[in-house]
């Protein structure tokens, strides 16, 4: 009787056909992010810098919008202590339509300078 060995090769290239068809089995496409939801700014109170503070250019501040509309981790650009302080403060006035989770919002305010009447 003559006991016939298998062919190493085409067992390597079955067991890598296997291997492959169960890795892609496994692979889905990751969950597409939810939108994030429309604000809506209900109030804010005027921005008001100090006289004397003194910044050109434009500072962004990001920030969370909570679900109950009130803004949160508020995080001012490097800018002057003074505009930091000043910003942070109006960003912390603002109130939105309420949401359905905390939403990451930011909002860039220009410095423009100029004489008045011109």
């Amino acid at each position: 009787m003559h006991i016939r060995r298998p062919n190493p090769r085409s067992f390597l290239t079955a067991a890598f056909a296997a291997i492959t068809l169960l890795l892609s089995a496994c692979q889905t496409a990751p969950p597409k992010p939810l939108p994030a939801p429309e604000l809506q700014l209900l109030e804010s109170a005027a921005l008001q810098i100090p006289g004397g503070c003194t910044a050109s250019g434009s500072f962004v501040v990001a920030f969370t919008v909570a679900p109950s509309g009130q803004t949160s981790d508020i995080r001012p650009a490097d800018a002057p202590v003074c505009v930091q302080q000043a910003l942070t403060a109006w960003v912390a006035s603002f109130r939105y339509a309420p949401l359905p989770r905390a939403t990451p919002a930011s909002i860039e305010w220009l410095m423009v300078t100029g004489k008045r009447g011109t």
